[in-house]
């Protein structure tokens, strides 16, 4: 008879089963059972987000931040709930193919053998719907799935799925991904068991899609672990240095171009809403103004004047062009050429072999410096840096997060991380009280939706009251010294 997962009020989580490990030859799939490794010792907060899912009727999403675990804590909750149900069908998505990847490893020492699905059909399509029918008969009592989204989507793999039945978990890795409109159509309501992932849930410019993924993973966060809380335990500490850049005249100019047309469609807000396509072009055009203001590669080639010498930096830049050429590799040339230091783009350029070999020469300090737009902001593991350097600012939380996540993965070489963040500034702000009061309140607004981020860095660092005097500057000058 099959146990009764614990109601809200009365949630509690079984101990870890005494397991012994399966012999590596055993192929055959009834062998497979999510399993604890024993040797696993799962953290007090793991276990704090284990039972809130619990007592949410196992749906719910983990507001984690990076490197704290989080696919850790969801095999051992599917560890958990396979112990209840004594039969567990095991579906995960993930974003991306390297995030697939790692998962793997990790699925594999909890005891499964996962059928892992995004490259050709033909290697997975008939071992699932075999898997399926069997699960559904009775006649095997677990598999495990792991894809990609963009495969869980197809329509080969949504036609098995959608005959699946039963006691099924659908576990989602940075699930925020799924609030898209046409993600969205793919959650099956069938699925009784569901866990979302996410350091960043929250989609932006997207309330509705955000709303619709919460609502889909048993309707709130069920557990939160912020980088507050990790940082000093599981990430490292770290130094945070603001940098103000201003803005070139005809940079200015083309600013205040496109934030005109901005205004005379949202003359009364200060903050327009991205769901309104005749507005989202505005806003991504003015954004790239910012994020690729020239003036940032003079002051790279300023700071790293003194870490020519030094490996494990990364640079975050932007993914168009600067006076005809492309930012990323304006800085390639900046830091290969004149500061002849070893560099290497890690783009969408490079294939995952050759991705591989970066990180592999990026970890013993033989490559210098990767250069970045976003291939490192999700999922990829390079705990060996120690200085990034965000060219392409963004007021979107979800990417400075996963940037700040990224450098504070800890390192046996790495004591600290240290954060330059270029801050760009319409002018100079010496040149702000000369400016009249339109213009002066339109360039107020930009400054504080930006200051939050940049603020956000200050709080945690090392050095916060010393970035926080930086930060002061500007607020001065805008007359945001209240925030």
């Amino acid at each position: 008879m099959k146990k009764k997962i614990p109601d809200n009020k009365k949630g509690s989580i079984i101990s870890v089963p005494e397991v012994s490990y399966i012999e590596e030859n055993i192929k055959e799939i009834y062998e497979y059972y999510p399993l604890i490794p024993p040797h696993y010792q799962i953290r007090e907060y793991q276990q704090n987000a284990i039972k809130n899912w619990f007592r949410n009727n196992c749906k719910g999403l983990l507001e984690m931040a990076t490197g704290t675990g989080k696919t850790i804590t969801a095999l051992s909750a599917i560890a958990k709930l396979g112990e209840v149900t004594q039969r567990l069908a095991v579906i995960i998505v993930c974003p991306y193919t390297h995030l697939v990847d790692q998962w793997v490893k990790d699925i594999i020492l909890f005891n499964m053998s996962p059928i892992v699905a995004y490259r050709s059909r033909k290697l997975w399509e008939n071992d699932l719907a075999n898997y399926v029918s069997a699960f559904n008969t009775g006649g095997l009592n677990h598999f495990c799935l792991i894809t990609t989204n963009a495969t869980y989507a197809t329509a080969t793999m949504q036609q098995v799925i959608s005959s699946l039945k039963g006691d099924v978990v659908f576990v989602a890795d940075e699930a925020h991904h799924l609030g898209a409109e046409k993600s969205r159509k793919h959650l099956n309501e069938n699925f009784p068991y569901r866990l979302a992932l996410s350091a960043t849930p929250n989609r932006w410019f997207d309330d509705e899609g955000t709303t619709a993924l919460i609502n889909y993973f048993g309707g709130k966060v069920v557990f939160e672990f912020g980088l507050n809380q990790a940082i000093g335990q599981f990430l490292t500490e770290y130094y945070y240095y603001p940098h103000i850049i201003a803005l070139d005249e005809d940079e200015s100019e083309k600013y205040f171009e496109i934030t005109r047309k901005i205004m005379k469609i949202y003359p009364k807000e200060d903050t327009p809403s991205a769901d309104n396509k005749s507005i989202e072009g505005l806003l991504i055009e003015r954004a790239r103004v910012i994020n690729h203001a020239r003036n940032k590669l003079w002051k790279l080639k300023e700071i790293m004047q003194g870490h020519k010498d030094e490996s494990h930096n990364i640079v975050y830049c932007g993914d168009s062009n600067v006076d005809g050429e492309k930012q990323l590799d304006a800085v390639v040339k900046l830091l290969g050429t004149d500061l002849n230091m070893k560099v290497h783009t890690f783009t969408s350029r490079e294939d995952g072999k050759t991705r591989k070999k970066l990180l592999d020469r990026f970890e013993t300090g033989e490559l210098q410096t990767l250069v970045a737009i976003k291939c490192l902001d999700e999922g990829v593991d390079v705990p060996a840096t120690q200085r990034a350097f965000i060219l392409a600012s963004s007021t979107n939380p979800r990417e400075f997060i996963q940037r700040r996540g990224r450098v504070l993965r800890k390192h046996p070489n790495k004591k600290y991380s240290y954060i330059h963040d270029f801050i760009v500034i319409p002018r100079m702000l010496k040149d702000i009280k000369f400016i009249e009061p339109s213009v002066f309140n339109t360039e107020r607004n930009m400054i504080k939706r930006e200051l939050k981020r940049f603020s956000e860095f200050a709080d945690l660092a090392l050095n916060g009251p010393q970035a926080h005097q930086k930060l002061n500057e500007i607020k001065h000058a805008y007359n945001l010294l209240d925030m």
